[in-house]
């Protein structure tokens, strides 16, 4: 018996090295050999991996193996090969779709025409004209956001500006989804547990991913002993329990909650001709609720906490922002159509180096293409060396190593707006491309119009009436970065599929005052 895995275990260090069909792709014997490279950058030192990939590209070049299945490509030019129309399958990869542990929804779905069919009902929802129709929805929301930031301020409070900003983001996604909310913003700590619940979820993903088995083995725990081994799970269990009791009662009465301002998601999955009734569980809905929920709060309340600080940290930034302002909303207490903020030069240069810094996802996403081999030259090479790659490989692309890619754009680690306005219209194009943070392709982030609306409005309407280091007339306050907030408080230094600041981070914290 000894004698049989010990020729088992050679015979597949062997495959793996010489036999495997991409034997060929460079990069570090160790990680073609084991899983275990790749667990310890991205389990143990928790969510570095990205990082140590970035060093590997420098060391091997643009196409590496990271793993003993997948190849990691960083040339932006790719992109769109990699990530096609829906008109060429690509598949994600299990090993990827695995961290949500929600394989029912959009994003965990494998199989190119089961996404496709699941994401067609949906699409109408994210529509960049639904978006645009859901505005007084953002307003109401936004002046509640104002108003609450109001009342703190008359006190001086400093706080994390991300709970705010998520309690936001929160309300929008539930009224979106399920035609109610829980009001976040009317309590206290602006639900700031509720946020922390949803952290939860994200930081564990990796785990799941690389450790399957443990996700079932944590739900058949009983809540007490599975909350006192991973503290804030209880919370995030009985998030998603109210997500599927939520979908539950849609279920039980479809007719309830119709006559709200806007059409609502779950309504209308449940009721779309689209879906065939296997599509339409309770199970797999709520596998959507939950990552609709986690997305649709998490990702624009950061890009909002990240923006706040960067204007904050450069006041010039922030007065040629209010400039602009002032002049496109003379009333601040007035409805300015979203169609015509986002015309607005510096405001839309604002959010578009906002969300390069602030970035959707913070990890690579790989894509299988099982009916044809993909082939990629390498820029450089003698000939300009080609490197085939078979069909049934995963192979992955980073979007935030091609928006902090210095020779797209320069000085990446500034917050500089202004690269968006400046050079001619080809070069401005041409940033346009390589502004990879949504993704691409068939499975493209599918709420992006909505999240670009949220933060577009909501940095419109707050900045409009309070200020930074300048107080202008009409001014309701201010706000200053707190004692200690620093750069690195707003920036990745990890990966749980969304980024993560550094460990020892207290948050974006913003001290507000009212005049």
């Amino acid at each position: 018996m000894v004698g049989l895995v010990a020729a088992y275990t050679l015979y597949g260090v062997f495959w793996r090295l010489h036999l495997s069909p991409i034997a060929h792709i460079p990069g570090p014997r160790l990680a073609a050999l084991t899983w275990w490279y790749e667990f310890y950058y991205d389990i143990v030192l928790g969510g570095q991996y990205v990082f140590k990939m970035a060093d590997l590209h420098k060391q091997y070049g643009p196409i590496i193996r990271i793993n003993p299945y997948e190849v990691h490509i960083n040339d932006p030019d790719f992109f769109p090969h990699l990530y096609p129309t829906s008109t060429r399958r690509r598949d994600r990869w299990l090993f990827f779709t695995r961290q949500f542990g929600a394989e029912g929804s959009g994003v965990g779905t494998v199989d190119h025409h089961l996404h496709k069919l699941r994401r067609a009902p949906l699409n109408p929802f994210f529509s960049l004209q639904s978006v645009r129709a859901l505005q007084p929805v953002l307003d109401e929301r936004v002046d509640a956001l104002l108003a609450r930031l109001r009342d703190d301020g008359l006190h001086h409070r400093e706080l994390n500006i991300l709970y705010p900003f998520s309690a936001f983001t929160n309300d929008v996604i539930n009224s979106y989804a399920f035609a109610r909310s829980d009001d976040l913003l009317s309590d206290p700590t602006y639900g700031r547990l509720v946020t922390d619940h949803l952290l939860v979820g994200t930081h564990h993903g990796k785990t799941i991913q690389h450790l399957p088995l443990l996700l079932p083995l944590i739900v058949a725990l009983p809540a007490r002993i599975s909350s006192a081994l991973i503290p804030g799970w209880a919370g995030f269990l009985a998030m998603k329990r109210t997500i599927a009791a939520q979908i539950a009662a849609i279920q039980r009465s479809p007719h309830d909650n119709l006559d709200a301002a806007h059409p609502t998601i779950f309504h209308a999955l449940l009721g779309s001709p689209l879906l065939p009734p296997e599509e339409k569980t309770l199970r797999r809905l709520a596998h959507e609720g939950q990552v609709l929920v986690q997305a649709g709060t998490l990702t624009a309340s950061w890009t909002l906490a990240v923006a706040t600080f960067h204007l904050l940290d450069q006041p010039a930034t922030l007065a040629r922002l209010r400039d602009e302002l002032e002049k496109a909303m003379p009333d601040p207490a007035g409805v300015v159509p979203l169609a015509e903020l986002d015309q607005l030069p510096f405001l839309r240069a604002v959010v578009k180096e906002t969300l390069r810094h602030s970035l959707g996802a913070a990890g690579r996403s790989a894509r299988v293409c099982p009916d044809e081999a993909l082939v990629f030259v390498e820029k450089g090479a003698a000939g300009g060396r080609k490197w085939v790659i078979p069909e049934g490989v995963a192979v992955g692309m980073t979007g935030s190593m091609t928006v902090n890619d210095p020779e797209i754009f320069p000085e990446p680690e500034r917050f500089r707006p202004e690269r968006w306005l400046e050079g001619t219209e080809e070069e401005r194009m041409a940033l346009e491309r390589y502004w990879t943070v949504w993704g691409g392709g068939a499975r493209m982030c599918l709420g992006m119009w909505l999240a670009r609306a949220e933060v577009t409005l909501a940095l419109a309407k707050l900045w409009r009436v309070w200020g930074g280091e300048e107080r202008r007339r009409g001014d309701v306050g201010r706000l200053r970065l707190g004692e200690g907030v620093e750069a690195r408080d707003a920036r990745m230094a990890a990966d749980f599929f969304i980024p993560i600041p550094w460990k020892g981070t207290r948050g974006i914290r913003v001290v507000l005052e009212t005049f």
